[in-house]
């Protein structure tokens, strides 16, 4: 996960080393075995990482797989669109900005054994409902705190 799924992150190495992932899921059971106590808690902890590195990796395809650049706190390696901000870097520095406002929030979900994923239009903020102020405003009528 530190190689593809860091700070620094290649569409291709995410892709390759989430079949790797998929592919440990998928023989799990067959390949990891516990002899006591301690190793079967170490054995869930494991099946809980490979999860979370599926869903996580699943999360970074799909991003790229709908035109996802860098940005905020991941660099997307871009060999084709994108600039190394200094020539001696490796390659594995260049990227491209993604400057467009995204109006959806991508979503992930675990069905089925698969990881899927969909793209919405964000929730409403909500109406301002703030307790305290609530409270605050009852207190400076009433002198009470009810």
């Amino acid at each position: 996960m530190s190689r593809c799924g860091a700070a620094i992150r290649d569409p291709a190495q995410i892709r390759a080393y989430g079949k790797q992932v998929e592919t440990q899921l998928a023989d799990f059971a067959q390949t990891v075995k516990a002899g006591s106590r301690a190793e079967l808690a170490m054995l869930y902890r494991l099946r809980d990482m490979l999860l979370s590195q599926r869903a996580y990796l699943t999360a970074m395809a799909d991003y790229t797989a709908h035109g996802g650049k860098s940005r905020g706190s991941a660099l997307y390696t871009d060999l084709t669109g994108g600039n190394k901000p200094l020539e001696q870097l490796p390659d594995t520095f260049t990227f491209a900005l993604d400057e467009t406002e995204n109006p959806l929030v991508q979503e992930l979900w675990y069905e089925d054994d698969v990881c899927r994923t969909a793209w919405r239009a964000p929730r409403p903020i909500p109406e301002d409902d703030d307790f305290f102020e609530n409270v605050w405003r009852s207190y400076r009528e009433t002198g009470n705190i009810d």
